[in-house]
């Protein structure tokens, strides 16, 4: 299989597990992939070559790159996982079943530790809930350019102490 990252890998199993993709899934997915510094061309193109595959194949292929992973990464990855499960407001049975199955059975994690995780991301997220928006748009240029030779500081230019004296 052609180099996928595994957080794709996971979406595609996950948000297919229970027949549909939401689009408050879709959502949490966008957010991973900000978050994970991804290219949303990139993920879709990886998304068109797993619709291909078969998910058992998938699932294998992951599962051999997970257990190469460290602990914390394996966490990261599940707990990015129950978000989108969550994302729609509700965990369908088929994506537990596919949460439980890796976590539990094949990497022998606590749901403890992914649930601290995932706590963890969503604070992290809801703080930056506004930065792919924002990012997405291009940074304007200043109309004026000030040289540095024509630049006079004012007194409400120096630094201001942190601390009071």
């Amino acid at each position: 299989m052609k180099s996928i990252s595994v957080n794709t890998k996971l979406y595609y199993l996950l948000t297919y597990a229970d027949g549909e993709l939401h689009e408050k899934e879709k959502e949490m997915g966008e957010k991973m992939l900000w978050h994970e510094a991804m290219s949303k061309e990139k993920f879709n193109d990886q998304i068109s070559i797993l619709e291909k595959e078969s998910k058992e194949a998938i699932f294998a292929d992951c599962m051999k790159e997970l257990k190469s992973f460290t602990q914390n990464d394996q966490i990261n990855c599940l707990a990015w996982m129950c978000l989108i499960a969550n994302a729609d407001g509700f965990m369908d049975k088929n994506e537990w079943d596919l949460i439980y199955r890796i976590y539990h059975k094949q990497l022998g994690l606590t749901l403890s530790d992914i649930t601290a995780r995932q706590k963890e991301l969503h604070r992290f997220i809801m703080q930056y809930r506004d930065i792919p928006e924002a990012s997405a748009t291009p940074a304007k240029k200043p109309e004026t350019e000030v040289k540095k030779s024509d630049y006079k500081p004012s007194k409400s230019d120096k630094p201001k102490l942190s601390f009071p004296m």
